[in-house]
C-alpha cells in the first residue's frame, strides 16, 4: 500500500521530459541564497534560529522575550515568510520553511537561507534535500576538518531535479500531512507520559510514609558492554543501544537504535527492560519496545515483576538529577551496576504499586500506540522520498518510478 501511495503521487503517466534538472541557484530568476551572521553579532531581543533549531522539517525553538518584526535590526540573515532555512553544519541538509511565527528572526552562520517569491521552489527544495540522491550529493561535497560542513557556494551549485508544478503542490501537501499527523501523535504521546508523571508526583506526597529498599532488591541490573571486534559464535543480529539513543529520545521508549550488530543471545535485553544513561544534568531512562543489547555506558534494569516496570520508570524520571550523582567520571557519563543496585527506591505496599500500575499502564499504551502509528507514517514517507530519486533519473520512455525503501525515519523515540 505504501508503494502504491508513493507511485500515485509521483505519477506513472508523466512525460519523461516533465522533470528538469538545474543548479539550485538557477531554479528561479529571483532566487537568493545566503547564510546567517556570526554569533558575536547577534542582536538582542530578536529571535535567533540556530542549526539545532531546525529539525524534522520545522523550526522548533522557544525564546521568551524574543521576536521578529519591522522594528528589529535588518540584516541579510533576517528571515522572511516562506524562506527555506538549511542546516550547513553537522546535520547538513536538514531544512524547514519559515512561517509567520519566525518571520523577522535572524539565523547564525551555520544556517543557509534560500529565498524566492515563487514559493513552490522552496517547498520543493525542502522535500528534495531529504531524497536519497540529494543526500548522496551532500555527502560527497561536505568538508569535515572538524565536523561535516557544506559551504554556501556548494549549496548554490547543488543539482536539483524538479517535477511539474502541480506535482510539487501534491507532494508538498502529502509530506506536510504526514508531518502534521506525526507531530500530533508525538504531542498526544508526550501528554500521556506527562499525565503518568503527574500521577506519580501526586502519589509522591506520601513518600515519607513509604518504606524504602535498594534497587537491587526489586530489579536486576546489568552493565552494558562494547561490541566484540570478532563475530561471536551463534551470534544473532540485534539493535545495540548507545547512551546517545537514550539521551536523545523524546519519549521514554526505545523502539530501535542507530546501530545493529551481532550479539550473543544471552546479552540481549527483552522488551520491557529499562535502559539508563547519564549525563551531568541528570539520568535518562527508556523502556525497550523490542530486543536490544545494552552498549557501553548503558545500564540495563530488569524489573523482578513486570507490574513494577512503570513504578520503577517514574521513580527514575522523578529523581533523575539525584540518582545521576552516583555516576562516575568528570562528565557523569556512566553508572555501575553495583552503585545503582545500592541506591534507595521508594517501595510502598503491593496494593499501592498495583494501583499506580492500573493508572499508568493505559497511559503508556496510548503513547506506544501513537509511536507505532508514527512508525507506519514514517515508512510511508521514506518510501515516497526513496521513489523520488529514481523518478528524477528516469530515462526517456520509462513508465514509472523504481521504489527503493530507505532507512526508517525517527518517530519521536530512538529508532
Amino acid at each position: 500500500m505504501r508503494d502504491d501511495l508513493a507511485t500515485h503521487h509521483i505519477g506513472r503517466s508523466e512525460r519523461p521530459e516533465a522533470w528538469t534538472t538545474a543548479r539550485l541557484e538557477d531554479l528561479a530568476k529571483d532566487l537568493h541564497v545566503t547564510y546567517g551572521i556570526n554569533d558575536r553579532g547577534l542582536p538582542r531581543h530578536q529571535g535567533v534560529v540556530r542549526a539545532g533549531d531546525v529539525r524534522d522539517g520545522r523550526i522548533t525553538t522557544d525564546q521568551p522575550g524574543c521576536e521578529g518584526g519591522v522594528m528589529q535590526r535588518t540584516t541579510r540573515a533576517t528571515l522572511q515568510r516562506d524562506d527555506l532555512v538549511v542546516v550547513l553544519v553537522r546535520r547538513v541538509g536538514d531544512a524547514a520553511l519559515v512561517t509567520e511565527e519566525h518571520e523577522g528572526w535572524v539565523t547564525t552562520r551555520s544556517v543557509g537561507i534560500v529565498r524566492s517569491k515563487e514559493r513552490h521552489i522552496t517547498r520543493w527544495l525542502r522535500i528534495w534535500l531529504r531524497t536519497r540522491r540529494a543526500q548522496a550529493w551532500i555527502q560527497q561535497h561536505v568538508s569535515a576538518h572538524v565536523e561535516p560542513t557544506l559551504s554556501i557556494d556548494a549549496l548554490r551549485k547543488m543539482p536539483v531535479a524538479v517535477p511539474p508544478l502541480e506535482r510539487i503542490e501534491k507532494l508538498h501537501e502529502l509530506v506536510t500531512l504526514i508531518e502534521d499527523k506525526t507531530r500530533l501523535n508525538l504531542s498526544i504521546a508526550a501528554d500521556a507520559v506527562a499525565l503518568a508523571d503527574a500521577h506519580y508526583a501526586t502519589w509522591n506526597r506520601y513518600r515519607t510514609s513509604w518504606p524504602t529498599c535498594e534497587f537491587g532488591r526489586v530489579a536486576r541490573a546489568s552493565t552494558g558492554r562494547a561490541a566484540s571486534s570478532s563475530a561471536p559464535e551463534n551470534g544473532v543480529t540485534c539493535n545495540w543501544g548507545a547512551p546517545s539513543d537514550i539521551l536523545t529520545t523524546r519519549l521514554p521508549y526505545l523502539d530501535g537504535t542507530e546501530r545493529q550488530g551481532l550479539a550473543v543471545p544471552g546479552d540481549i535485553c527483552e522488551p520491557g527492560t529499562i535502559l539508563i544513561a547519564t549525563r551531568p544534568d541528570g539520568m535518562r531512562a527508556a523502556v525497550t519496545l523490542r530486543p536490544v543489547v545494552a552498549g557501553r555506558g548503558v545500564l540495563a534494569v530488569h524489573p523482578g515483576d513486570p507490574e513494577n516496570r512503570w513504578w520503577l520508570l517514574h521513580e527514575l524520571r522523578l529523581r533523575s538529577r539525584q540518582l545521576s550523582r552516583a555516576a562516575q567520571g568528570r562528565q557523569a557519563r556512566e553508572i555501575t551496576k553495583r552503585a545503582f543496585s545500592r541506591l534507595d527506591v521508594a517501595w510502598p505496599a503491593d496494593d499501592v504499586r498495583r494501583e499506580f500500575d492500573r493508572v499508568a499502564r493505559p497511559l503508556h499504551q496510548v503513547a506506544q500506540q501513537r509511536v507505532a502509528e508514527n512508525a507506519s507514517l514514517n515508512e510511508t514517507l521514506v518510501t515516497l522520498l526513496s521513489a523520488l530519486s529514481p523518478a528524477a533519473d528516469r530515462p526517456a520512455g520509462s513508465t514509472g518510478p523504481v521504489l527503493d525503501a530507505g532507512p526508517a525515519a525517527r518517530t519521536g523515540v530512538a529508532r
